[in-house]
Parts: C-alpha cells; sequence; structure tokens
C-alpha cells in the first residue's frame, strides 16, 4: 500500500510539472512589424529559425531585404500569405525568390489576380510546398506554436478577401499574439461565438490596419490585450473610432505610421514592444 501511494504521489507530481511548465520555452520569439505604409511585413524569429507574414506591397521589396539583412535572414521556415490584396502579398514573390522558403501557407481563397500567380510561380520554381489553410490548422516555430482561428467554411463562401483573412494566434510558453489580418466585424463576430481563451492574448495586430470597418471595442475587450499595433501610413491613417476603441480598452498603441517599425519580445513569459521610430 505504501508503494501504491509512492507511485500515486509521484505520478500526481509530474502531472502538475507538465502542467506548470507552459512557459518553460526555448529563448525568445522576436516578431517585428515592419513600417512599410499601410501594408503588413511581420518578421518572426525564434530560437530555431525564421517566418514571415505577408509582404507588403510590390514597391515594399528593399524595405523587406532591409529588415531580412539586420536580423541576418538567409531561409525562412514559413510564409504565410493571409489574403490575397496586394498590400499582403505585393512582394511575396521575392521574398520567396530570394529567401529559401520551405512552405507558404495561403488561404483556400484563391485569385485570378497576377500577384497571385506569381506568388504560386515563384513557389514552384523554387520549390516551396504550398498548403492552403484554414481554422484548425497548425504548425509550430521552434516553440512558438501557430493556430489558425479563422476562416471557416462559412466565411469562405462569402468570396471577400477581407472575410476570408487568415486569422492566426502565437502562443509562446504563456505570452501570446493575435494576427488579424485584414478581419473585419464579420469576423470579428465568428470568432466571439467560437473562442473564449483563445481570444486572450498579449498583443494583437489590428485588422485592416486600423480601419473604421473592424476591431469593435466589444472585440478588443475579449482579446484581453496589453498592446494593439497597427500598421498604416500616411496616405490613411487608423480611423478615429478605432483609436478610440484601443483607447477604451485600456491598450499601449503603437503605429509604424508614426512609430516606425515596431518591435515585440516574448520570453515566454512576459511581452515587451519598442518602437524603432521614424
Amino acid at each position: 500500500m505504501k508503494r501504491l501511494g509512492a507511485t500515486l504521489l509521484a505520478a500526481l507530481l509530474l502531472l502538475c510539472a507538465c502542467v506548470g511548465g507552459g512557459s518553460d520555452v526555448n529563448g525568445e520569439v522576436t516578431v517585428v512589424f515592419a513600417d512599410v505604409g499601410k501594408a503588413d511585413f511581420i518578421l518572426i524569429k525564434t530560437e530555431s529559425g525564421f517566418g514571415v507574414i505577408d509582404a507588403g506591397y510590390k514597391a515594399s521589396k528593399d524595405k523587406i531585404d532591409s529588415v531580412m539583412k539586420e536580423y541576418g535572414v538567409s531561409e525562412l521556415e514559413f510564409a504565410v500569405a493571409t489574403h490575397n490584396d496586394k498590400d499582403h502579398i505585393g512582394s511575396i514573390a521575392h521574398v520567396i525568390q530570394k529567401y529559401k522558403v520551405k512552405t507558404l501557407y495561403t488561404t483556400p481563397l484563391e485569385s485570378e489576380d497576377k500577384l497571385y500567380k506569381n506568388m504560386l510561380d515563384a513557389a514552384s520554381l523554387r520549390g516551396t510546398e504550398v498548403k492552403q489553410i484554414m481554422q484548425g490548422a497548425g504548425f509550430s516555430l521552434g516553440d512558438a506554436a501557430v493556430s489558425v482561428l479563422e476562416p471557416d467554411s462559412g466565411l469562405l463562401a462569402l468570396q471577400s478577401e477581407n472575410d476570408s483573412s487568415l486569422v492566426i494566434r502565437m502562443q509562446f510558453g504563456g505570452t501570446a499574439v493575435l494576427f488579424m489580418g485584414d478581419a473585419q466585424l464579420k469576423t470579428e463576430t465568428a470568432l466571439m461565438k467560437k473562442y473564449s481563451t483563445d481570444l486572450q492574448c498579449d498583443a494583437i495586430k489590428i485588422g485592416h490596419h486600423g480601419s473604421d470597418k473592424a476591431s469593435s471595442q466589444l472585440f478588443l475587450s475579449k482579446t484581453g490585450a496589453e498592446y494593439a499595433i497597427i500598421t498604416t501610413g500616411d496616405e490613411e491613417p487608423a480611423a478615429a473610432v478605432t483609436v478610440k476603441a484601443i483607447n477604451a480598452c485600456k491598450m499601449k498603441k503603437y503605429d509604424t505610421q508614426t512609430d516606425g517599425d515596431i518591435v515585440l519580445v516574448s520570453n515566454g513569459k512576459k511581452v515587451t514592444v519598442t518602437s524603432k521610430g521614424k
């Protein structure tokens, strides 16, 4: 009986250790929200390598190469095209051609646009695996676990680029970042119906560049985020209603329009955000 009790105690201690070990991760995650105007180019760096989410306009190539050089990028574990708008996939073909990209993740909503075809052609020529992903998909970059929260089949059926945008949550230890792409209010409503804890994050990349068509105060409040990051430019600043919602949720706002490149770092327990300035 004593031996059985000792065995049960050891098993219980092991279980507790496993449950409590969520923040035990290797190194840090760095996320760079590059200043490419009203567009997205996001570089993710872990101890295991690099990934990118979107690649700005076609004219963003020089800025992208500058960021890649600064962080010593020669190859990428993945590139994500959240959707097929020109301010998100404009330079993805260039990224695939210049940097060795193992996997390209795209939305299932295809396009006849030239930029979309160029992206797929570049992947084919460079031997990059292409995977269409939607709600329920997941992958990782070292200890950073990436999960796709949207779109589902209902949102895809709308045949709308923005409503079909990939919404991605990256978990690293006890911290999380939510990347909203160009998701709008319909997507936010769908997210709130399906998720509770999965919406919780330390930082959120605001949807659709701070447009008034996204980022309701109710949705932002559900995330509990400390930081709100907007990727926009002088050509179209963030909407006043979005800034008001961010302020009402007491989030610390960063905006590439005024702050330049924005750098988020997580050690698995805490997230810090700094800006490089213009």
